[in-house]
């Protein structure tokens, strides 16, 4: 490594360093406001409340880690402009991908550092957070003497399996005891008709080496024609098991949840069994998954906006170019939020709205690159 190259990750580094627990304090007193009257209302612990301030931080360290990245790398190459460094190895034949190596590679390692995060850390501290604060809230009610939902218990559940093409519609599920109530399945053909509508008192599945097996007990099982959507029959029966009814319904619980609540475990488990575009509600959890996978790629980005944005003619205030990543990031947020909105309607496969926005920002900064080097 050049000494050059050393200098530009030190700078770098620092300024990063500063932006990002800057903005990690800020989000820590925001957490706290929001979080630690219920906790203390709750009887929680000093321990318990800390260990969800931390989990906290990692949770928004996914956000926080590219905003922090462009503004770090803005602020660099603007302070270096203005000082004419820039000018000074250009003239000494250095190229402005060479120079701008070092925060590359940063970038590029932050977004390894994201995938990773996204995919192991992230979840694993919501799921840590999420039943911190389900304790705490059975024990505040036990305390007095109110009742508590048991863990891994969902009411009115509606889920769609779209591979299978079957809607479940359950009163009642219990993933500890195995148990669903007043369960309803219709499954319908290619064309989308319904064929049959399975309704039982309760049900109950358990997991097998083929795969999970649903048992339906105390029921009616009706037959329709496609054709004419007349029923053709429908049988009352004690106990009906059907092989091809093999529906997980621990993914059938996290149709309850919020999507941006669940890790990428979660949710990649409940696109592979709704398909990756499928529609309806289940258009939502697809877009929390490709919203996940294509978040890493927002690091290489923001290197790539904020070279043209912060290198130009004149001694331009690093401050300037700090300042004008704001709008930046507002605009890209905009439209980040505005193609999730079409994904998660299902008025776009979820896939390709994830990824407009770094389609399109890459779009318009390649020829902006060019042009600078």
């Amino acid at each position: 490594m050049r000494i050059l190259d050393r200098y530009i990750l030190a700078e770098w580094a620092k300024v990063f360093a500063l932006t990002l627990l800057s903005f990690m304090g800020l989000l820590l007193l925001s957490e706290g406001y929001n979080w630690i009257p219920d906790f203390l209302g709750w009887g929680a612990s000093f321990g318990t409340i800390l260990q969800f301030m931390l989990l906290s931080l990692v949770n928004d360290l996914s956000m926080l880690i590219p905003i922090s990245l462009l503004i770090s790398v803005i602020f660099v190459l603007a302070t270096m402009n203005r000082n004419h460094e820039i000018s000074a190895a250009r003239a000494a034949g250095i190229g402005m991908w060479r120079l701008t190596a070092p925060l590359w590679a940063a970038g590029l390692f932050l977004a390894g550092l994201l995938a990773l995060l996204n995919a192991v850390l992230v979840p694993d501290a919501l799921d840590a957070q999420n039943t911190l604060v389900e304790e705490a809230q059975f024990a505040a009610l036990k305390s007095k003497g109110g009742t508590v939902i048991p863990k891994g218990q969902a009411y009115s559940v509606s889920f769609e399996n779209a591979k299978a093409r079957r809607l479940w519609l359950i009163s009642n599920l219990g993933l500890s005891t195995g148990q669903a109530f007043e369960v309803i399945v219709h499954s319908f053909d290619e064309k989308n008709r319904e064929i049959r509508c399975v309704t039982a008192r309760f049900a109950e599945f358990r997991k097998t080496p083929q795969g999970w097996r649903w048992t339906f007990r105390d029921g009616r099982e009706m037959r329709f024609d496609p054709a004419t959507g007349s029923l053709m029959a429908q049988p009352r029966f004690k106990e009906l098991t059907l092989p091809d009814y093999d529906d997980d319904p621990e993914v059938m619980f996290y149709s309850t949840k919020d999507p941006d609540k669940l890790s990428l475990r979660e949710v990649s488990r409940f696109v592979d069994q709704s398909g990756s575009n499928p529609g309806g509600q289940n258009a939502a959890y697809a877009m929390r998954y490709h919203s996940i996978m294509s978040t890493p790629v927002i690091c290489l980005i923001v290197v790539a906006v904020a070279i043209p944005f912060s290198v130009g003619a004149g001694r331009i205030s690093p401050m300037v170019g700090v300042a004008k990543t704001f709008g930046l990031f507002l605009t890209f947020y905009f439209l980040t939020s505005f193609c999730a909105a079409f994904g998660e309607s299902g008025a776009l496969p979820p896939m390709i709205a994830a990824w407009i926005p770094a389609v399109l920002v890459a779009a318009w900064v390649i020829p902006k690159l060019r042009s600078v080097n």
